[in-house]
């Protein structure tokens, strides 16, 4: 049996202080068997909640010294009523060490802090995302050394900089690459200070503003892009020979989905069953995050989701799987296979003389902004089709209605390919169509 004091005469509030005792002691408790067993995190936790059941915060030692004198004195007067050798004393002085991490424990810890930012990703979505930090922890070790989240310096964050420059002038890495490697460190130092909950006024990141410029004297983005896939071999060797059914048939429709309508690769594989529309008046695919069930996926960004129209070559791939792509939904397989059939049959085209990459079968992409550019499509208008932010090609916040769904379709029209039982319109008729709906709705052309 424990007993302790109350500090009261009144029955009723004896009663009422009595509970929340409990859960002090409950708390407490804790805090002991953290300390015994030497679980840093742990101790730190029921520190936290032991003060929280006081009404207070958890504050380091030295920052009560060096602050008001008020709020020293009004925990040592909290204090008065525990016993000398309490685990209140040293939580509400801030004689309990802020738990700390090795940038490769922090790593594998991250899945768990950030579980909210990657609901919707599907396994393999999260594997990947988990990747880049435990590769960025190892790195920063391998290169640095072995550090802690609180022993990261600004010594070795300029080294690690340095590192990733020198890396980049070498022409081993893309100045995109090293600066992904230093934000993961980044993030997983804040992530770290947002878990023991670190006031803002005392976080401290090396890393902060640590980047990797572009030279001057660079090759400028165009010369490393991969070169767009011609249309007549998309034309002739997608579509019309299906010359990826030696493979699969599901990886042919696939890139006939994906070439016909510009869409990433994964965007078309991992779509669930439910974001197909072949009976809607105009057939679609819907590009969403689906954060629910067995087919949960998440996407690039939020400019990603869109609707996609489905033609020709493209709406008979989707009607031949109507239920979507299960050989690759959720896995990592697709391009790599696609791009091995392709180049071990000796099936993609000859490389233009000027290209510093090789073609892959994502360069269908490519192709389609090509193919927009050519019939005069506008930026905006490009990016309704491609997915990429409006409010970042007008450099301002987005205002106004969404792309109707049925001028789409005529934008779509513009650039998919004839096939032996449909053939697009002419440009100049798809333009009149949409001046149509535009006039329709009260808008005005001319």
């Amino acid at each position: 049996m424990i007993e302790r004091s109350l500090h009261t005469k009144d029955r009723q509030e004896a009663e009422a202080q009595c509970a929340i005792a409990k859960v002090a002691l409950r708390r407490e408790w804790d805090a002991l068997r953290a300390g015994r067993s030497a679980d840093q995190r742990a101790l730190f936790n029921a520190s936290t909640e032991l003060l929280r059941g006081w009404g207070m915060t958890f504050s380091p030692m030295q920052d009560l010294v060096t602050g008001p004198i008020e709020n020293l004195l009004a925990r040592m007067e909290k204090l008065s009523a525990n016993e000398a050798q309490s685990f209140a004393v040293p939580a509400a002085l801030g004689a309990v060490d802020l738990p700390d991490l090795t940038l490769r424990k922090m790593a594998a810890r991250m899945p768990t802090l950030k579980k909210a930012d990657i609901k919707a990703k599907n396994a393999r979505q999260k594997r990947e995302w988990s990747t880049n930090f435990v590769r960025a922890a190892k790195d920063f070790t391998k290169h640095i050394g072995k550090r802690t989240i609180f022993t990261v310096s600004e010594q070795d964050a300029i080294d690690y900089e340095d590192f990733w420059k020198s890396r980049y002038r070498k022409g081993e890495v893309t100045a995109n690459y090293a600066n992904k490697q230093i934000r993961y460190v980044r993030q997983m130092i804040d992530a770290h200070y947002d878990d023991i909950r670190l006031p803002r006024s005392k976080r401290k990141n090396p890393l902060l503003g640590m980047k990797v410029d572009v030279l001057a004297s660079d090759q400028d983005e165009r010369e490393r892009r991969r070169p767009a896939l011609p249309d007549t071999w998309i034309r002739e060797k997608l579509i019309e020979e299906r010359v990826l059914e030696g493979l699969h048939q599901q990886d042919s429709d696939i890139a006939i989905i994906s070439a016909e309508c510009g869409n990433r690769g994964t965007e078309v594989y991992d779509m669930p069953a439910s974001d197909i529309h072949l009976d809607h008046e105009i057939p679609h695919i819907k590009i969403r995050i689906v954060t629910e069930g067995d087919d949960r996926r998440d996407i690039k960004n939020k400019a990603s989701k869109r609707p996609v129209i489905l033609m020709g070559a493209s709406l008979e791939a989707v009607k031949r799987n109507p239920l979507g792509f299960p050989r690759h939904r959720g896995k990592a397989r697709y391009s790599t296979a696609v791009n091995n059939f392709l180049r071990d049959h000796d099936l993609l085209p000859a490389l233009p003389a000027d290209a510093t990459k090789n073609y892959t079968i994502s360069c269908t992409r490519h192709s389609f902004e090509d193919r927009m550019i050519a019939v005069k499509m506008d930026n905006e208008e490009r990016a309704y089709l491609m997915g990429h932010s409006i409010g970042a090609i007008r450099g301002r916040p987005v205002y106004g209605s969404d792309l109707d769904l049925r001028i789409r379709a005529l934008l779509q029209e513009m650039v998919a390919f004839e096939t032996p039982t449909w053939k697009p319109r002419p440009i100049k008729v798809l333009r009149r169509e949409i001046d149509n709906i535009l006039n329709e709705k009260g808008h005005r052309t001319e």
